[in-house]
């Protein structure tokens, strides 16, 4: 039978030569490989002469690099692998991600691997005709794991050597087929003034006292994973722009309310509500009327279908056939797209012309202006926040100050008033 693909097993990852040790436990162990390194090397005379000092520091730092990330990949899941390329052609910031990441990578990483030192495990690619074949793959040895354990190593033993982490600005092509390439960010303004935001608020994120649970698998989380990079979408710098990246993000929004703390303390998520219809009201030079937004007159009962049917008509580029994916179910079959469309439409006149010119990617980029004003101002103040798109997660004792940030920083960007909703667990 044919060899079927297990779903389940780990993902392969790109290695990572930012990974650096903080605590004395992960350099007690990158020192300990790079003593052994270097006797290995004197025993088989596999050296004739000292190294200079700028050679040694980059020997020193790949050995690091190595170590931290196959530890940090073994605390993911033991089984992980890191692919990483082992031919001479590849080397340096271009092709690994480091300019210390020279060729000499390829036997320090052999010579781990052998029998005598045994740090790690190692798969070496091959050339396949037709198919372009695999890097080679390397993983934590069971001698490797069984140091950590001995040194007790969590994520907080490794951090991350913030010059190494790349432009914290991603500009994004237009889509083609529903893809988008990687573009190259322009110089100059604004990306200047974008990028040193971005890295002010990752240095005061760095600062931030933050602990989180295991998650549902047992797994402890990485609260070190907070570096932030802006997004920006159809190859413009005022297209989307929302910040990616941090664990938090990733977690379900459930769990952050009973698994994170900030500053010791249980957290409160703060949400701006109907936002995309309020920053259109502000670029409409009008105020929204009083109340729920998606409450529409004749259109009872039916506040999520609204919802959805008044976001896609602000998204997207040209009226709809049918209603929106997920929408259909709040209205009643004889109830026609055509139908909500006029109610929306007649109960937000102001906006109607902004409806169906694909407001989407300017919207977003006017919100995650909000929220980088936010973090910019609570930065200043010292209060503590991780940002997810249009939400806030805070300590529970600040959540009041924070709700007046967001709603000064919302009026100042949009001219309307916004709102806040604090979420907190009971």
């Amino acid at each position: 039978m044919p060899d079927v693909a297990d779903d389940s097993a780990p993902k392969d990852t790109r290695f990572d030569p930012s990974r650096i040790p903080v605590s004395d436990a992960a350099k007690a162990i990158v020192a300990d490989v790079r003593g052994q390194l270097l006797n290995y090397e004197k025993y088989y005379g596999l050296r004739q002469r000292a190294r200079r000092l700028i050679d040694q520091s980059r020997f020193d730092r790949m050995v690091s690099a190595i170590v931290c990330d196959l530890m940090h990949a073994a605390m993911i899941e033991p089984k992980t692998w890191r692919h990483i390329s082992l031919s001479k052609r590849h080397h340096g910031a271009e092709g690994l991600g480091a300019p210390f990441m020279t060729a000499d990578r390829i036997k320090i990483i052999q010579w781990m691997a052998t029998p005598d030192m045994d740090w790690l495990e190692l798969e070496k690619g091959q050339h396949l005709p037709y198919f372009g074949g695999r890097q080679s793959r390397i993983r934590a040895s069971a001698r490797l794991l069984s140091r950590m354990d001995d040194h007790n190593i969590q994520y907080e033993d490794i951090g991350r050597d913030p010059a190494l982490l790349g432009d914290p600005l991603v500009l994004r092509s237009p889509k083609v087929r529903g893809k988008a390439k990687l573009m190259k960010v322009p110089a100059g303004e604004p990306a200047h003034t974008f990028r040193a935001e971005v890295l002010r608020i990752n240095a005061w994120l760095a600062g931030i006292a933050i602990s989180c649970d295991f998650d549902s698998d047992g797994c402890p989380r990485d609260v070190g994973d907070r570096w932030l990079r802006r997004i920006f979408n159809d190859g413009r710098m005022d297209q989307g722009g929302r910040l990616y990246g941090g664990f938090w993000q990733a977690m379900k929004s459930e769990d952050r309310l009973t698994d994170l703390e900030i500053d010791r303390e249980k957290v409160a998520a703060l949400d701006f509500g109907q936002c995309a219809v309020r920053i259109a009201y502000g670029l409409a030079g009008a105020q929204p009327p009083s109340g729920d937004l998606y409450s529409i007159p004749g259109l009872a009962g039916t506040r999520e279908g609204v919802k959805r049917v008044l976001n896609a008509m602000l998204a997207r580029q040209g009226g709809m056939a049918r209603k929106p994916a997920g929408s259909a179910k709040y209205f009643g079959r004889d109830v026609s797209v055509g139908e909500i469309e006029e109610a929306i439409l007649s109960h937000h006149r102001p906006i109607r012309e902004l409806c169906y010119t694909g407001m989407g990617l300017t919207l977003q980029y006017i919100e995650s202006l909000v929220l980088v004003r936010t973090l910019l101002d609570l930065a200043k103040k010292k209060l503590s926040a991780l940002p997810i798109h249009d939400c806030l997660v805070v300590p529970v004792s600040v959540a009041e100050q924070v709700k007046k940030a967001m709603l000064h920083s919302f009026r100042e960007a949009t001219g309307v008033e916004g709102m806040v909703t604090i979420h907190a667990d009971t």
